[in-house]
């Protein structure tokens, strides 16, 4: 940026026009202009001022060459800068980040540690990976891989798979096994695949008990009885009865939030929290992990972290519920207890509750009535020990 000043200013602009001197950013101030251009020009315009009488002031340098002048004494900004690009180039030569694509029945974290023993993992120098033997005993220790490949972008290493297609699922058919009740129940409907049903519909049976035998026999006219051994196989739907009970005091402790929140930040060192905060021990607070990460390069992880963590303040309050809402507690509970022991595979059809008050709780006695698949498989010869129990299961209060 230059001023150039002076009587003869028309003759100053006129020859630098001829000698192609380009000019931006012109200003006119006072008896001269104020204007912007290159270094080659700046030379062409001295001679030009010096011609016809002008006055030329450089006001200030910019540009890359004029931050080189600036800066070329400052020894320790470009050893710096030198050190800074070593650092740079030796990092850019380790693995730093490792991903895995394709792998849909494979655990990932197995794929990783094997490429690990294989010296492909973070952190590892670029230059002691062998690609083709880390695809090669990726094949040889996964048989469910069918093709394997090893790439590398940058400091990012990816290696690609295909998994080889899922064998089909196989029946067992040879050995012989009975279709046996897993539970006490009415047998509400059954459908024998194979093998020969021992009950029907409106029967009790009880837990243990052959539904489905093994034991086909039979015979053609002219010929001997004959009989054989199947892995016998259906449905056997049963109405099942169950029994829970739950208790409730009547007198409790309610935590009551004050609006009080504070944010405490933790520094973590490894397996060690440093707790900048800390609540006393006679503070009652709710702890919420708001976030927690930390210091990474790649898939590398230091240990060296920070966690941030919401406090929320809570008094304790005393309080109390009614018989008629510890009843409807209570209800709600076991019914919840039934569909969570059901869990989609049967049907809860009524559910009978029986309450015993006393004094400071509400006892509830539920007996639940259930529509459930109650068939289970039993090989032939097992052992009686591994057939269901027949009793009722009543939860623990």
């Amino acid at each position: 940026m230059i001023r150039v000043s002076g009587f003869s200013m028309e003759r100053f602009l006129n020859m630098a026009s001829y000698r192609n001197v380009y000019f931006w950013d012109v200003d006119s101030r006072g008896t001269g202009f104020t204007m912007k251009t290159s270094l080659a020009g700046l030379r062409e315009a001295e001679y030009c001022a010096a011609k016809t009488g002008c006055t030329l002031e450089v006001l200030a340098r910019g540009g890359l060459p004029a931050r080189y002048r600036r800066f070329r004494k400052r020894e320790a900004l470009w050893a710096g800068a030198v050190c800074f690009a070593l650092v740079l180039y030796v990092l850019s030569g380790f693995v730093w980040s490792l991903e895995i694509e394709g792998n849909e029945r494979l655990e990932e974290e197995s794929l990783r540690s094997a490429c690990a023993q294989m010296g492909l993992y973070p952190g590892a120098w670029k230059n002691n990976v062998d690609m083709d033997a880390v695809t090669e005993g990726l094949l040889a220790q996964f048989h469910d891989l069918s093709w394997v490949s090893v790439g590398m972008d940058g400091t990012k290493a990816t290696v690609r798979l295909t998994e080889t297609i899922e064998a089909p699922e196989v029946v067992e058919k040879e050995t012989p096994s009975d279709i046996v009740a897993a539970k006490d129940g009415l047998v509400l409907s059954i459908s024998a695949e194979r093998g020969v049903p021992l009950v029907k519909a409106g029967d009790v049976v009880k837990a243990g008990q052959v539904l489905i035998s093994s034991q086909i026999t039979g015979e053609t006219e002219g010929e001997t009885p004959y009989a054989a051994q199947t892995a016998a196989a259906g449905s056997v739907t049963a109405r099942t009865w169950m029994e829970w009970s739950m208790e409730l005091p009547l007198s409790y402790t309610q935590k009551e939030y004050t609006g009080e929140e504070k944010v405490d930040h933790i520094l973590l060192l490894g397996d060690a929290a440093v707790d900048l905060i800390r609540p006393s021990a006679e503070e009652n607070c709710h702890k919420e992990v708001i976030s927690e990460g930390y210091l990474s390069l790649g898939d590398v992880r230091f240990p060296v972290g920070w966690r941030k963590v919401r406090l929320r303040y809570y008094r304790e309050t005393e309080k109390s519920r009614t018989v008629e809402e510890a009843k409807t507690e209570l209800e709600s509970s076991l019914r919840q207890k039934a569909e969570d022991y059901l869990r989609g595979q049967g049907v809860l059809e009524d559910m009978n509750i029986q309450y015993e008050i006393y004094a400071d709780c509400v006892r509830a006695v539920a007996t639940a009535e259930m529509t459930e698949e109650i068939a289970e498989t039993k090989e032939k010869g097992a052992d009686a020990g591994n057939e269901s129990s027949g009793e009722n299961i009543t939860a623990g209060e």
